[in-house]
């Protein structure tokens, strides 16, 4: 039995956002699944990130799909990512050696 299946069977609201992604809501109006933008697939809400603005508070991605994406991006961008990264370091780093944060005066 799919994943649309059961949810019908358990009485949940089917709902169709003008793009035709589907989502699927219970009594209380809350999201139970939706539609993955990217890979097209429904999937319970727990496989979603949250996100304040989205609906039902879910992102309009998959947990998968997003880790597809970051991991492309890292792999195109590491050497610039890697940069970013030490700058920061060492600005942190200074900040601390200017606030004598290492000395051990009692």
């Amino acid at each position: 039995m799919s994943l649309r299946e059961e949810l019908l069977a358990q009485e949940y609201d089917e709902r169709t956002k003008p793009r035709g992604f589907v989502y699927f809501t219970d009594a209380d109006g809350q999201v139970v699944a939706k539609t993955c933008r990217k890979c097209g697939e429904l999937k319970q809400s727990e496989n979603y990130h949250y996100k304040s603005d989205g609906l039902g508070q879910l992102g309009p991605y998959c947990k998968i799909c997003v880790s597809a994406r970051d991991r492309e991006y890292y792999d195109k961008n590491r050497e610039r990512l890697k940069q970013v990264k030490y700058a920061y370091y060492r600005r942190k780093r200074a900040e601390q050696l200017s606030l004598n944060l290492f000395d051990d005066n009692d």
